[in-house]
């Protein structure tokens, strides 16, 4: 079953959505924000060079699936925290075992990912996070809530 994350306006007609793909890349995708956190498994064995986030990401990490929404503050929260996976991620080295997951998307649309960031991509090989970014300025910008489908 596939995450489609979208906004409706006021007469429930679909403005913007974000195709994720599987709600297990959705869950990778977190699970791997949750390894860079402080209390992150990973935060336990990584050398000094590594950078951790500031925060646990709550609005990211403790939101469950299932909930159905992000609101519009949420959403406020949810781009400084994708804002911040942003520019740890582009430090970071491409992860094999998550570029395999998408690799039928990467083949066919030629694309070889440099960094973490350029790992996590939609169902239209756009990378998520920016994606993710744009849905939460539009969400604020109309005042709608992002919606879970």
């Amino acid at each position: 079953m596939g995450l489609y994350l979208c906004i409706f306006d006021e007469y429930g007609e679909d403005i913007c959505g974000v195709e994720v793909g599987l709600y297990q890349y959705f869950g990778v995708f977190r699970d791997t924000v949750n390894q860079y956190t402080n209390k992150g498994l990973l935060s336990l064995f990584m050398k000094s060079d590594h950078k951790t986030f500031s925060s646990q990401m709550p609005t990211l990490l403790k939101h469950s699936d299932c909930d159905g929404s992000w609101s519009v503050q949420d959403c406020k929260l949810l781009k400084a925290e994708l804002e911040e996976i942003k520019q740890v991620f582009l430090e970071e080295p491409p992860s094999s075992k998550i570029i395999s997951s998408k690799q039928d998307i990467f083949q066919f649309f030629g694309v070889k990912p440099q960094n973490l960031f350029e790992c996590f991509i939609d169902s239209d090989c756009e990378f998520l996070i920016d994606r993710m970014i744009e849905l939460c300025d539009l969400a604020m910008e109309r005042n709608r809530p992002i919606l879970f489908q």
